[in-house]
């Protein structure tokens, strides 16, 4: 008999904090404490989609949704921030998974389109949704306040 991994992507729960945490800080430049991450996660879950990549009851990888009605746009359009696969699971095609999920999302939302924020470091990542189909269209820009 060969085992087979059993995965699963499904919303993030309360108590999938800590394990979203570690992915993300593999992700992030930016430095926060797990109780500044703790108020974001709890908003973001009640105000957007977090999924998480199971492979046997071990998150590997996470992402969120946000659904926006921008009044340029006068439609709606999804915004793919924070996709991470942890950096021992990455090649594996759960990116893509986690993406595809998201895509649906948008779909069953009426989104017209699908945006994704992505670090300018990140170029693995670029690759990554340019072979995915996404296409650099626009400039986001930053600004720190002080």
């Amino acid at each position: 008999m060969i085992n087979k991994d059993v995965t699963t992507i499904r919303p993030a729960r309360e108590e999938d904090l800590k394990f979203v945490y570690g992915l993300l800080r593999q992700l992030s430049r930016h430095d926060f404490t797990m109780e500044q991450f703790e108020r974001s996660y709890l908003y973001n879950l009640r105000h957007n989609h977090i999924l998480v990549y199971e492979r046997n009851k071990n998150i590997c990888g996470c992402g969120v949704l946000m659904i926006h009605y921008p009044l340029h746009f006068s439609r709606k359009t999804a915004e793919v921030v924070n996709l991470v696969v942890d950096e021992h699971a990455r090649g594996q095609g759960i990116g893509k998974e986690l993406l595809t999920a998201f895509m649906q999302i948008a779909l069953d939302n009426a989104c017209v389109n699908i945006e994704v924020d992505s670090g300018k470091h990140r170029k693995a990542a670029h690759r990554f949704y340019y072979r995915e189909g996404f296409v650099c269209d626009h400039y986001k820009l930053t600004r720190q306040m002080d």
